[in-house]
């Protein structure tokens, strides 16, 4: 592998699809079928990191958490104890509504687009909410959300049937386009 920069033009097409160069498959090692992770950078939105997700990261941290079972064993339950100390268990539990939230392990498994890491899962409040069965969106408040569903105020997509509800998102939306179009002039 070349430790030279690549770069290639791509043209992206309808619907916003892109179709990856061979030579930056093969810089990246990706196969079809592989999950890329795209990244824009927050200091400079004109650029885009393009990452390869690994299917499994097991053995990646062999010896961390110790070298036999027993050191191993007594590092989980380390962890294991911390968690009912942890004021960060408490947002966990659920929503207001009383829906509960998803755990580390079920929002690896619902957002498996995503690289769901244990910091981000209790950095991102969003990575605990479950998805609607209906719309699949994500909702932190899903009981009061399927509510709406089944009285008719939300469509199958999710969306807000209420015509006042329609017409205060279509102003938000155009307004924050107009404030994105100032700030590339």
């Amino acid at each position: 592998m070349s430790d030279e920069n690549l770069e290639v033009q791509v043209v992206l097409r309808e619907r916003n699809q892109l179709t990856l160069p061979e030579r930056v498959a093969v810089r990246i090692a990706a196969m079809p079928g592989d999950r890329l992770l795209l990244t824009v950078e927050a200091t400079d939105p004109g650029v885009v990191r393009v990452k390869r997700l690994k299917d499994s990261y097991a053995g990646i941290a062999t010896g961390v958490y110790g070298h036999t079972d027993e050191e191993r064993a007594a590092y989980i339950a380390e962890e294991r104890d911390s968690w009912d100390r942890d004021p960060r268990i408490a947002m966990t539990a659920g929503a207001p509504d009383g829906t509960p939230y998803l755990t580390f392990d079920e929002s690896r498994r619902t957002y498996w687009q995503t690289d769901v890491t244990r910091e981000r899962y209790d950095r991102d409040p969003k990575l605990r909410w479950p998805k609607c069965d209906i719309c699949g969106r994500s909702i932190a408040r899903m009981r009061e959300h399927l509510v709406a569903h089944r009285a008719g105020t939300l469509d199958k997509r999710g969306v807000n049937t209420d015509p006042q509800q329609r017409l205060r998102s279509r102003r938000r939306v155009e307004k924050w386009r107009a404030s994105l179009a100032r700030k590339t002039r």
